[in-house]
């Protein structure tokens, strides 16, 4: 996964276990999630191939919201400084 190596290059060692945690929560709770919310368009149209274009139309523009907002916040170099910063002397010296 390009996630896990991108949260592991960026992010100081003492909060890598908690963020590689948490990203792996939110990732298999949206399959969850995604299951639920992409079977109600199935139930309320009467053609299935309908409720699964409008499924996948859902799905691509959460996607190009949620890309579109990652290009343009997320600054990993900025990010990585600013951690840096906050950690205790103790822990940037032992990384």
């Amino acid at each position: 996964m390009v996630s896990n190596a991108v949260v592991g290059e960026i992010t100081p060692a003492a909060q890598r276990g908690a963020l590689l945690a948490i990203g792996t929560a939110v990732s298999t709770s949206a399959g969850l999630l995604g299951a639920l919310r992409h079977g109600q368009p199935h139930r309320d149209r009467g053609d299935p191939l309908d409720g699964f274009n409008t499924g996948f139309i859902i799905c691509g523009v959460i996607m190009l919201v949620g890309g579109t907002l990652g290009m343009t916040l997320i600054r990993p170099e900025r990010d990585a400084m600013r951690w840096a910063s906050e950690m205790p002397e103790v822990a940037v010296e032992s990384a």
